[in-house]
């Protein structure tokens, strides 16, 4: 039965920096019916479930902020998730967002409603209609399963990176630790100061840093609150700086992979000499090149090792005991606390969206889409098949210092397609498949002479990496060319059809839809 018109205009997924930026950009354009839907029960996505101890954002703060609403107040060069946390709450009151968040409001199913040319969602086992989805949920979705044998018999505490129980006693305890990554990177020298004991699990090292991070003294608080001019220069400078390495270097590694060959020089024989045991240390170097995977700064990682409290475990684990871990040549450690820092399963994983489906024109499944077909989009923003619906971070998305910039370019280009469509008075938009196409393959060729690609980084085991061996994790190009595609892109990019109009051909599969191959 056709209805006039639906419960909201956009719907938001996801209440993190993505989502309330989004909303943000869309009040600030003049559009008002709109809904943030969170399934935890606060605002701040990742700064909301991550508390565990040490957390911090892992590049300059002075960066990691709006564009429109830069915080002279930073503490030190690298913020801690409660300050980050705080901002995400600064940003939805000033911006008068954080009244359309609904929390505890898990988005189950996301349908396409073709007779209506709107969204049927899920929420919280109730219907909810909208014109438009914005899909704000982030790179990490979903914590991986712990998909160790054994894990469900452990006698111990358990604790995971992504949700810490801040209640379980760690000094004095016999601590394991699963995971080398950003997290652990930062839990391990914490806790390594509590532990009687602390067992390191890695399965493949990773490139860490030294961490320069002095505070901000109270003079320079002052004087950016006063000068807002020299905090925008300082945001720009950080930006631009951490931007070359983070993309400048990657993308360009036919050019400039000189810089990460001398960077694992460095680290090989400067920064990792801290290591005292030679065993250890060959150990904790990567064996390939810095930026496969995503390199951490910290000035205490490394130095745990050299406690005798700490041992780093190499061997594959076999299983989990009731009383502890068992690796593959039989050693069994007992342990109190099994620590879990196993990583996310990231924003192109296909069971993503076997938990919660998303299923668009001609039973376009995005599941079966992801799983079956490489990884396409225009501006990373818009995936043909789902219209009227818009990623925040979709294929090819990451772009710049900060994720930040990535949510005002993703926000602009919604927008603009948003406005036209009602210039047009066209209730349905959809990206044209050609179009899609030849932005990926752009943004695919440009990739080609990346680190990724052209460098070594065999046995990284990197999220850069999906199920295709495809690396559609970061957009090519600077922040100030995404913003400034957002702004100029051709709106005839889109199809803007009505109710009666007759889609594009599409070719089925069992099971799926691929929208013009």
């Amino acid at each position: 039965m056709l209805r006039t018109a639906p419960d909201l205009e956009v719907a938001i997924i996801g209440a993190g920096l993505g989502g309330i930026g989004a909303a943000i950009e869309l009040r600030r354009a003049g559009i008002e019916q709109i809904a943030i839907f969170e399934r935890a029960d606060d605002i701040g996505g990742t700064w909301n479930a991550n508390t565990y101890p040490g957390l911090t954002v892992d590049i300059p703060a002075h960066a990691y902020q709006f564009s429109y609403e830069l915080n002279p107040e930073w503490r030190r060069t690298y913020a801690s998730g409660s300050e980050v946390k705080a901002y995400v709450d600064h940003c939805a009151e000033k911006y008068e967002v954080r009244r359309l968040v609904r929390l505890d409001s898990e988005v189950a199913e996301r349908q396409w409603d073709p007779a209506n040319g709107w969204w049927r969602l899920t929420v919280n086992g109730e219907q909810v209609t909208a014109r438009w989805v914005i899909s704000a949920v982030g790179a990490f979705i979903n914590p991986k399963p712990i998909e160790i044998p054994g894990v469900e018999r452990f006698g111990g505490e358990l604790l995971r990176s992504a949700d810490w129980d801040h209640s379980v006693e760690l000094t004095g305890k016999r601590i394991a630790i699963i995971g080398t990554g950003a997290s652990a990177v930062q839990i391990v020298p914490i806790i390594a100061k509590q532990a009687a004991r602390l067992d390191v699990y890695q399965r493949t090292a990773i490139w860490v840093g030294p961490k320069l991070d002095p505070p901000n003294p109270r003079p320079l608080r002052f004087l950016l609150r006063r000068v807002p001019a020299i905090e925008r220069l300082l945001y720009r400078s950080l930006s631009a700086v951490v931007e070359a390495g983070l993309i400048g270097i990657v993308v360009r590694h036919d050019r400039f992979g000189w810089v990460t060959r001398i960077g694992g020089w460095l680290g090989r024989n400067l920064w990792y000499r801290q290591i005292r045991d030679p065993t250890t240390r060959r150990k904790l170097t990567p064996d390939y090149e810095i930026g496969c995977k995503r390199p951490i700064v910290s000035n205490s990682y490394l130095r745990a090792f050299n406690r005798d409290n700490v041992e780093l475990v190499t061997a594959p684990i076999e299983r989990i005991t009731e009383r502890g871990v068992r690796t593959v040549d039989g050693d069994e450690r007992e342990v109190d606390v099994l620590i879990c820092a196993t990583g996310f399963r990231v924003a192109g994983d296909p069971a993503n969206y076997r938990i919660n489906p998303v299923r668009g024109r001609d039973g376009f499944d995005l599941a079966e889409h992801c799983a079956r077909n490489r990884a396409t989009s225009y501006h990373s923003v818009s995936v043909r098949g789902l219209p009227n619906h818009f990623f925040i971070f979709g294929p090819y998305g990451w772009v710049g210092a900060a994720w930040h910039q990535l949510v005002e370019s993703a926000s602009r280009h919604i927008i603009r397609v948003i406005e036209e469509a009602g210039r047009r008075q066209t209730p349905v938009v959809e990206v044209r498949r050609q179009l899609a196409e030849d932005w990926t393959a752009d943004a695919v060729s440009r990739l080609g002479r990346s680190l990724w690609h052209v460098g070594n980084c065999a046995g990284a085991r990197s999220y850069y990496f999906d199920h295709h061996g495809d690396t559609p994790f970061l957009r090519p190009t600077s922040a100030r060319r995404a913003l400034a595609d957002a702004a100029n892109f051709p709106l005839d990019a889109y199809e803007y059809r009505g109710l009666a109009a007759a889609p594009e051909p599409a070719a089925a599969m069992a099971g799926n839809v691929e929208p013009d191959g």
